[in-house]
């Protein structure tokens, strides 16, 4: 594996929390009492193999050069899509600056998705969060659980409300398999009943292409608009769910909005317009269960901002 690759597995390791806990109620006033694991038995994080992220190093390798033949996949059921998802994750840090090295703030950027994973519809997936190290403004999700904000983003918002609207957003797209429902409706997958090992060895580059049309997907193309359309709706319900005001997404993408045609982030090319996305969740909002005592959170948000 090359030496570049193999830093970055290393690093995330230490700094990529999962999802390994049961969390209930109150558990946005018990964010910062859990800890980031360090790496399993003590190793280098170099030398260690899977860490945080499951990874098996050598599986990794075989996927991107599309010759996967450890073990049988059924048709894009977890482990596969595990296996796609591991592999964009790290085309995610090879295009968008590696990673950000800030324990402390990655470690309150992951309970918080947490929070907000604990009440989606697949709340058993192992998720993973982390911080890409790019000025540009923008975030993903790849299958699998994997979600990564730029430091660009978290600097532009201005509460936990907000950082919860955008983490339900990437969310829902995992949840509702977007990029992989997407990948089966594709011409890649048109003759395959199934991503196995049987079609594998039909094609020993079958798994290499789906993973360079789902990084085209996510990082250049972008989805469907009414799948973004539908992962803010999701997003929105799950970031209530936890116990976060929805609003905090309508006030994000107010902001986003005024950068519209001034910024050259790829975020506006990979994404509906703004002002279309904002009419559809003020209209979402307004059709809501009203809560109240739903959290903003802007001033712990910002102690833990002043981490950077």
């Amino acid at each position: 594996m090359p030496y570049a690759i193999r830093i970055v597995l290393g690093a995330l390791m230490l700094l990529v929390a999962p999802v390994g806990t049961t969390l209930g109620a109150g558990l946005l006033d018990q964010l910062q009492q859990i800890p980031i694991p360090s790496a399993p038995g003590g190793g280098s994080v170099i030398d260690g193999v899977g860490g945080m992220l499951g990874v098996d190093q050598k599986k990794l390798d075989l996927v991107k050069k599309g010759v996967q033949t450890a073990q049988a996949m059924q048709p894009i059921n977890e482990e596969a899509e595990r296996a796609l998802g591991e592999t964009i994750a790290v085309e995610a840090f090879r295009r968008f600056g590696g990673l950000y090295r800030n324990e402390p703030l990655t470690r309150y950027l992951s309970l918080v998705g947490r929070s907000i994973a604990e009440v989606t519809d697949r709340p058993n997936l192992n998720y993973h969060f982390a911080i890409l190290d790019s000025p540009e403004e923008n975030a993903f999700a790849a299958p699998g659980g994997f979600v990564f904000v730029t430091l660009g983003l978290l600097r532009a918002l201005s509460s936990e409300s907000e950082l919860a609207g955008v983490l339900g957003h990437e969310l829902a797209h995992i949840n509702r398999k977007h990029m992989l429902n997407t990948l089966q409706r594709g011409s890649l997958l048109s003759n395959v009943t199934e991503l196995s090992m049987a079609a594998l060895d039909k094609d020993p580059k079958l798994l290499g292409s789906a993973v360079d049309q789902l990084s085209d997907l996510l990082f250049t193309r972008g989805l469907d608009k009414d799948l973004e359309f539908e992962a803010d709706q999701y997003g929105l319900d799950y970031a209530q769910r936890a116990g976060y005001t929805p609003n905090g997404l309508r006030v994000y993408l107010q902001r986003l909005a005024r950068k519209q045609g001034a910024s050259r982030s790829v975020f506006f090319t990979t994404h509906p317009p703004v002002d279309e996305r904002l009419q559809r969740v003020e209209r979402r909002i307004a059709a809501m269960p009203k809560e109240p005592h739903l959290a903003i959170l802007q001033d712990r948000f910002k102690r833990n901002m002043s981490a950077m």
